[in-house]
């Protein structure tokens, strides 16, 4: 069954710096904030939980597709992940959501297979990944084809980085998987680099609705508290709420 409601921020924390970090990204504020705060619909259904009555709980497949589309209505790209120091919308699974530079994540790309070091065939191999960077077979052998006449063979294609790499996740699953998820931000804050990390999570009342397993706002908190002399990237975590439940 459908319902209606209005999501929320109901609690929020930040670790390594990422309250000051956040007020250099005013944009990636009010885009989130606005995403966090729109109406949609999710689906509920009738859990029945040994020594409580019958309650109409959320769906979390539900939730997790609603928030993905509020999100990309407000500008982040969609599932990330990281491949050769690379970022791709395309292909494996990754962060939920993202923000980045695209002309500096280009360049990465252009130099892994076609500059100083590259990689054997790497001509070849770059003009099969159009589908994976979301482009039309010729407009993206047109797109290399320009920068090779800009640059020398086997020569670094250099661009300044002018936007912080943003990623996020929105994790309502069981608590185990916050651990999964900071595996995955180590490993890409090692290639490419992660200048921000968002964690988006159930607060009290949400988890309750979702499972009493579910990772719940307070739990990441003391996950991230506990092992935040490991993980240096700033963070802003997201406790969610949910109105007219």
């Amino acid at each position: 069954m459908g319902k209606k409601i209005r999501f929320n921020i109901s609690e929020e924390t930040f670790f390594n710096n990422g309250k000051a970090i956040l007020k250099a990204l005013p944009d990636i504020r009010k885009n989130l904030v606005d995403a966090l705060s729109m109406d949609e619909t999710i689906d509920v259904y009738m859990r029945n939980v040994k020594g409580k009555d019958p309650y109409y709980g959320v769906n979390a497949t539900s939730l997790n597709k609603a928030l993905r589309r509020c999100l990309e209505k407000q500008g982040f790209n969609k599932e990330t992940h990281v491949e050769n120091g690379v970022l791709f919308q395309k292909g494996k699974e990754g962060f939920d959501f993202s923000s980045y530079d695209e002309a500096y994540n280009f360049a990465r790309l252009y130099n892994y297979y076609l500059g100083t070091v590259g990689v054997l065939n790497g001509d070849e191999k770059i003009l099969k990944l159009h589908k994976k960077m979301g482009q039309k077979k010729r407009e993206w052998r047109g797109k290399i084809a320009a920068i090779q006449a800009q640059v020398d063979e086997n020569c670094d294609y250099c661009v300044d980085k002018e936007k912080l790499t943003v990623v996020g996740e929105l994790q309502f699953g069981n608590w185990a998987l916050v651990y999964r998820d900071l595996f995955r931000l180590l490993d890409a804050d090692s290639n490419p680099g992660v200048d921000f990390y968002i964690y988006v999570t159930a607060d009290k009342e949400l988890s309750g609705l979702l499972s009493s397993q579910t990772v719940s706002f307070n739990k990441t908190a003391e996950i991230l508290q506990q092992y935040r002399n490991i993980i240096r990237v700033p963070i802003w975590l997201i406790g969610l709420g949910i109105d007219g439940f």
